[in-house]
């Protein structure tokens, strides 16, 4: 079936749906930058949710991320059918985007729609930034 001088790679699983967790009856994705230095960014993202009529837990699934490697969004929009992705912290070129989205203005890409804003740890001391949010 192969000869000797094919090449195959390896390409590694995407570990997008095995890290999030959360009950996901509003089929909102939230992906954070893990802060390791920032405790209360759970806490804080927990309240912003909130306030948009979200559950963390019940509403979404959650995932933090760390910045050392990228992910590929496109096997949790077609496997979960995801809405509404948020995203906290990461680079779109992290996630597997390379287009020109804006930060802190919805993004509609392959059926979901996107928002892109800062780190949590940086979000939550800036009332500006906070309300650029909303």
């Amino acid at each position: 079936m192969y000869s000797e001088r094919d090449l195959l790679f390896n390409i590694p699983d995407d570990k997008l749906l095995s890290l999030a967790k959360g009950g996901f009856s509003k089929r909102v994705f939230v992906a954070v930058l893990n802060e390791p230095d920032s405790p209360g960014n759970i806490s804080f993202l927990s309240k912003i949710l909130t306030a948009a009529g979200l559950n963390l837990e019940k509403d979404t699934l959650f995932a933090e991320l760390t910045a050392d490697r990228k992910y590929s969004f496109l096997p949790l929009i077609k496997e979960k059918q995801v809405e509404r992705i948020l995203v906290f912290g990461l680079p779109k070129e992290y996630l597997g985007l390379n287009t020109n989205c804006p930060m802190y203005q919805p993004f509609y890409f392959y059926g979901a729609t996107f928002l892109f804003a800062d780190r949590l740890s940086l979000l939550e001391p800036d009332k500006n930034l906070k309300t650029k949010l909303w």
